[in-house]
């Protein structure tokens, strides 16, 4: 079924008659497409039909191994990659994801030839540099590191990231001052850069200087609300100020953001149970187990708390599971004998508390003097790699170079360009799809939608997104097999206009823009005004574009340029003359103009995109994009007051990004 499905598409895309051949170039086209826009399931399956036409090119395989390098197959990145550079070993790119796959592996002296055998070939290249240091550092070679970092700000001096990497390094040589005063500067070049205000705050923790690290971990949730770990970090330095509501009150707020995150359950689980409340702590520890059954710690905090609520059955399970992995841990003994003493097993009871007894004499015997399983243990936190039962008072931190900001992986030859720091938020587009975990953020809405829907042509429900997100297999199966229906109906009837429509939206579904394209010039010229098809055309013409523009600034051989700045492309006026033609159809549709103002301002027709947008919000005053993207233009224009106006707005209906563009821009005025 598959395979018939994929000959199907094959020759849709094609629009002429062929036998055992492929067209590679446009199959490369749609595989780069769906790359872009992180369909990585449906991106393979491209690169796999071109591999299987043309297996001596090197560019499937390369951008296979960048899909699968997003999917966590880093095995299968790693094999794709020798593939690519058995077939053209002068591909920087492949160095780089061969070595991030490595690094991901654990393989890290791998990983840095290969970021070497990348820089001799481009000997400027920063993400390279980058990863280098990154791999240097995961094998503790901290003195290469730091000269590693040392020569990228020689290249790149403001690169800020290298001087978050450098001042975790010198902490790890034991040189404080020196850590915290390439931080400073760190966060001096980037002063709204949240993941470097918390990269300060940590490091100010691990001082244990607790008062000054609040202020930064405060301002770094000001200006990303929506990261758990900020909260579990902010959580960990109001514990050792001995606020103990403000750190329940954060991981409360990790939790909320990441129901699932098993550090802010631990952690929450062991405050509650400082403070008495046994019954939800042990709600926390359940999920805590949950997730890592061979948790001990979590085991033996459950086992306490089962103990005091009069589960003694279920303290002791735990208890003996703790014992059962360290028979040295002596207060498991002695809380093990007071479960069974409770339970009326005198047996067990008194085989227990003579273990403790033997050890306390054997203790006394060789040192002089009792001693108990924690006295040497200090401070309130431990490190989650951290296994040694006898913390389990102690809430976790993540390891250092999991916090560093510096720390993540960078490549930039990957074909999203994201690296602009204030643009504009994406247009509206027809979709039968939106995000799973689009709870919080309300279904875009239009009675025209349901019109369109009345017609009896299309899949499934119409949405509208301005969102990108992957699809998941069977959304892609449906979609194959809807083509096929529709194209089993334009047999019979060639110039059904709302057929053509949908056929169009599948295919720009599946990121096969020619075909779509094709099909909307058919239903232009034998539907007439109706709305959606002209709609739908000026999205598959955006999107094209935004794939040429990602194919000039994506270089295999990747440039060592800074950041690019997004270049105006004069193809727009083609996306606006279509929405034109939509808002002369249905003046009401307040996407069409939110959209129309959007390319206005790509274009930096920045009045008229105001107008526009203007028109969105008098329709639609819930339309949170149409007040951020205003809010852009305005500062652009100088209109500080009025796009401080409008990105409080848009924040205010749930895009945070628009209070860290506030901050910017109130610290430069």
């Amino acid at each position: 079924m598959r395979n018939r499905l994929w000959t199907m598409v094959v020759c849709l895309s094609l629009c002429t008659t062929l036998s055992a051949q492929i067209n590679t170039d446009r199959m490369m086209a749609m595989g780069k497409t769906a790359l872009y826009y992180d369909d990585y399931v449906l991106s393979i399956q491209y690169f796999n039909q071109v591999i299987n036409a043309k297996p001596y090119l090197y560019e499937p395989y390369f951008f296979r191994a960048v899909a699968k390098l997003s999917l966590e197959d880093y095995r299968g990145a790693e094999q794709d990659c020798n593939s690519s550079i058995s077939r053209n070993p002068f591909v920087v790119n492949s160095y780089q994801v061969r070595g991030l796959s490595l690094i991901y592996q654990n393989r890290f002296a791998e990983a840095a030839n290969d970021f070497r055998k990348g820089l001799s070939l481009d000997p400027e290249n920063r993400p390279l540099r980058h990863n280098l240091i990154l791999s240097l550092a995961r094998q503790e070679r901290y003195d290469d590191a730091i000269s590693a970092a040392d020569t990228l700000l020689s290249i790149s001096p403001k690169y800020s990231p290298a001087m978050a990497m450098k001042s975790y390094l010198l902490w790890e040589k034991g040189d404080s001052a020196g850590s915290l005063e390439w931080i400073d500067k760190a966060v001096e070049i980037d002063r709204y850069d949240a993941d470097l205000l918390h990269d300060r705050g940590l490091l100010l923790a691990r001082m244990e200087r607790y008062s000054d690290a609040e202020p930064d971990m405060d301002q770094a949730i000001y200006l990303n609300p929506g990261n758990a770990g900020f909260y579990i970090n902010r959580a960990m330095v109001r514990y050792c100020l001995d606020n103990l509501n403000g750190a329940l009150a954060d991981y409360d707020m990790a939790i909320r953001i990441e129901p699932n995150n098993v550090i802010g359950h631990y952690n929450r689980g062991n405050l509650r149970a400082q403070i008495g409340d046994d019954n939800r702590a042990i709600e926390d520890f359940d999920m805590v187990i949950a997730a890592e059954p061979n948790n001990m710690m979590a085991l033996f905090n459950r086992g306490m708390l089962r103990y005091n609520t009069g589960d003694m059955r279920g303290a002791e399970r735990d208890l003996s599971a703790v014992l059962d992995e360290f028979p040295q841990f002596m207060y498991g003994y002695q809380l093990r004998s007071e479960v069974r003493a409770a339970m009326g097993d005198r047996l067990g009871a008194e085989s227990d508390a003579l273990v403790v007894l033997m050890e306390q004499n054997r203790r006394f015997t060789a040192a002089g003097e009792p001693a108990s399983d924690d006295e040497n243990e200090q401070g309130k936190t431990r490190s989650r790699s951290d296994k040694n039962v006898v913390n389990y008072r102690k809430i976790v931190v993540a390891d250092d170079l999991e916090n560093s900001t510096g720390f993540s992986s960078e490549f930039r030859g990957k074909v999203q360009n994201r690296n602009v720091d204030v643009r504009y938020l994406s247009s509206y587009r027809l979709s039968y799809f939106r995000p799973s975990e689009q709870i919080d953020r309300r279904i875009n809405y239009s009675p025209l939608l349901e019109e369109l829907e009345s017609v009896g042509k299309f899949m499934d429900r119409l949405f509208l997104n301005c969102d990108d997100f992957a699809l998941d297999q069977n959304s892609i199966d449906r979609l194959f097999e809807d083509i096929e229906r529709l194209t089993a109906m334009l047999a019979d009837n060639s110039s059904d206009p709302y057929v053509l429509l949908a056929r169009a939206l599948d295919f720009c579904l599946l990121q096969d823009y020619q075909s779509a394209l094709d099909d909307l010039d058919e239903a232009t010229r034998t539907g007439g005004d109706i709305w959606a098809v002209w709609f739908c055309r000026a999205q598959v013409r955006a999107r094209e574009l935004d794939i040429k523009r990602a194919d000039r600034d994506m270089a295999l051989s990747s440039s060592s340029a800074d950041d690019r700045e997004i270049r105006i492309d004069p193809g727009y006026q083609t996306v606006i003359n279509d929405l034109t033609r939509v808002i002369e159809t249905v003046p009401e549709f307040q996407f069409a103009w939110y959209n129309r103002g959007t390319f206005y301002a790509m274009t930096n027709d920045l009045h008229a995109a105001v107008v526009d947008l203007d028109k969105a919000i008098e329709l639609d005053a819930t339309l949170a994009e149409a007040w951020y993207n205003r809010g852009i233009v305005q500062v652009l224009l100088g209109r500080m007051d009025a796009a401080f106006r409008d990105l409080s707005k848009a924040g205010e209906l749930g895009i945070y990004s628009a209070y860290n563009i506030i901050k910017r821009f109130s610290g430069s005025e």
